[in-house]
């Protein structure tokens, strides 16, 4: 009996392990769901959360200017590497302002590091026994690193305020640094005052100005690249003709020699002296500096106001307490170098804040602690939120916007001017 009941017993056993199988893989896929439920949930949650926190963040009041501890009115100057023991104070009574000897500091580290610089090149690739291009090639790179990263921007604006305001007291040392010195920046001889004092600050960003952002949708790639076409190419045929068409003949006989001169310069190097050495030289540092120049001008007026685009606080911005002002004789105050050109560059920061009322009645934009060429990239990347958390209100809080209004109003600010208000004659 014990026998015969057996099979019926296992197969009861049995049935009794697959229905608690059964049961406990219920219980698992019910749990593996429960928990992907959760996380599901907990994800949105997080998400919403984060949602929220833009919104505030957006709904938040921007910075005033109250509040601000601007360096740019106390920092030490830091426009150039190293005083030049006995030539600075020799070379000093040939300035006309000696508030510019940061400057006469500068082009002298300029002196003393390129020259250097320029010999060894071109004596690497002279040398009797002929080095491997490979060893030409990177010594002619690290000239070029050591050249942008030492001193591009710094002489950028040194010509830049120089070209405004005579530095010396000679005539002759003010002609050199535009005709001697700027071709080793990759800036051909004559070309700067005519291209910056000339034509951009007297035609101010309108018509007649070719390097003018009016026409453009200024944070479209496509519209920087047609940009930079005209600003570092066709400079060549366009700034002739702006001075023909604007009757300034003189200035037609000045650029026509400087390029004669710049380009014949560069032909007969390459040709009777060394072509690899003149390529780091000189073309090397044109593309550079025609390329970071093209994109400064296009950071500087990135935001035209369409509505009121011939008042100077509506074409440009101000930056305001960053270290960039000390490296660059306070360039980032733009709107007040468009007001007054030729005010020092160590009057400016004061300047702002004597007329603080009335940048912020004509509702010029003003940032903190970011410069031109981080204005660019964040607008470039279409990151305007992230500008608009460097904006400073220059009135009180109780009228500080929040920065989705910020945002909103550099939307509008990004806008090409209307082809019909193009064609308007500049008041």
């Amino acid at each position: 009996r014990i026998a015969s009941l057996a099979p019926s017993v296992r197969s009861q056993f049995g049935s009794s392990r697959s229905a608690v199988a059964d049961q406990k893989v219920l219980v698992t896929e019910g749990s593996v769901r429960a928990r992907a439920v959760g996380r599901a949930r907990r994800a949105l949650q997080a998400g919403m959360g984060a949602d929220a926190a833009a919104g505030d963040a957006g709904k938040r009041k921007v910075q005033i200017l109250d509040d601000v501890v601007n360096s740019d009115l106390s920092a030490a100057r830091n426009e150039y590497h190293f005083r030049t023991p006995f030539l600075v104070d020799r070379l000093s009574p040939l300035l006309r302002d000696q508030r510019d000897l940061p400057m006469l500091c500068l082009l002298l580290n300029i002196i003393e590091v390129v020259v250097p610089g320029v010999l060894t090149v071109y004596g690497v690739n002279l040398y009797e026994s002929p080095l491997p291009m490979l060893v030409r090639n990177l010594a002619g790179l690290a000239y070029c690193v050591s050249l942008l990263l030492l001193f591009q921007e710094r002489f950028t604006l040194c010509i830049h305020f120089a070209s405004h305001r005579n530095l010396f007291h000679s005539e002759a040392l003010n002609l050199a640094i535009g005709w001697v010195i700027a071709p080793f920046f990759g800036i051909p001889s004559g070309v700067y005052k005519l291209h910056h004092v000339i034509m951009h600050h007297i035609e101010n960003n309108h018509e007649l100005d070719t390097s003018s952002t009016e026409m453009y949708q200024r944070d479209s790639w496509l519209d920087f690249l047609s940009y930079w076409l005209h600003f570092a190419v066709l400079i060549w045929i366009e700034l002739p003709a702006y001075t023909i068409r604007t009757g300034k003949y003189g200035w037609t006989q000045a650029i026509l020699g400087g390029l004669c001169i710049w380009l014949g310069s560069i032909v007969l190097l390459a040709k009777y002296v060394n072509f690899c050495a003149t390529l780091w030289v000189f073309c090397i540092p044109h593309v550079i500096a025609m390329s970071a120049m093209a994109f400064g001008n296009w950071a500087q007026h990135i935001f035209v106001n369409p509505k009121d685009r011939h008042n100077n606080y509506a074409l440009t911005y101000n930056c305001i307490d960053t270290p960039v002002n000390q490296t660059t004789f306070n360039d980032g105050y733009h709107i007040i170098h468009h007001l007054n050109a030729r005010l020092h560059w160590m009057e400016i920061p004061q300047y702002f804040y004597d007329n603080k009322e009335k940048f912020e009645k004509s509702g010029s934009l003003t940032f903190r602690g970011v410069h031109f060429f981080d204005v660019g990239v964040m607008v470039m990347t279409k990151n305007l939120r992230g500008l608009a958390e460097h904006y400073v209100h220059l009135g009180p809080k109780e009228t500080a916007p929040t920065v989705d209004q910020v945002v909103e109003k550099l939307q509008g600010w990004l806008k090409p001017v209307p082809p019909e208000e193009l064609c308007k004659k500049t008041k």
